[in-house]
């Protein structure tokens, strides 16, 4: 699991197990989203698993699976719902960190210059230059 954080809201990952979860808590996160499907992936955690140990750990756990490479603009909207309505610092993670970042960044593109968006990605180690005209097509 690594922390790429995007801002002080929300910070992203790649896949997360049961052990990575007290990590997550000890750092103060209030919220976990997960953006991958179940069984993406052979050996992957279902996100039942990881929702149940994070509410043992008082952390909200949110799944809204998205396939990576077909992010639509309901996939937008809702994201951008979990994201305002939920307790922060946020956790996001998918099967890479990517998906999450996408999301993140096409749901803010109405509220936050894009080059500042693409920046925070690109400091926390995602390049979403290949997004860059959806960004702009969604001032």
């Amino acid at each position: 699991m690594k922390f790429a954080k995007i801002n002080t809201e929300l910070t992203v990952s790649d896949q997360i197990t049961i052990e990575d979860l007290k990590e997550i808590q000890a750092q103060g996160y209030k919220t976990i989203f997960c953006n991958r499907p179940d069984q993406e992936s052979e050996g992957q955690l279902a996100f039942s698993v990881i929702e149940k140990e994070a509410q043992n750990l008082g952390i909200k756990a949110i799944h809204q699976p998205v396939i990576g490479g077909q992010i639509s603009d309901d996939d937008i909207a809702q994201f951008g719902s979990y994201f305002e309505l939920a307790q922060k610092p946020i956790f996001a993670y998918c099967r890479t960190g990517t998906r999450c970042s996408m999301l993140w960044a096409l749901s803010h593109a109405k509220t936050l210059p894009i080059d500042e968006i693409l920046s925070k990605a690109q400091i926390a180690g995602y390049d979403l230059s290949p997004i860059k005209d959806r960004l702009n097509s969604l001032k």
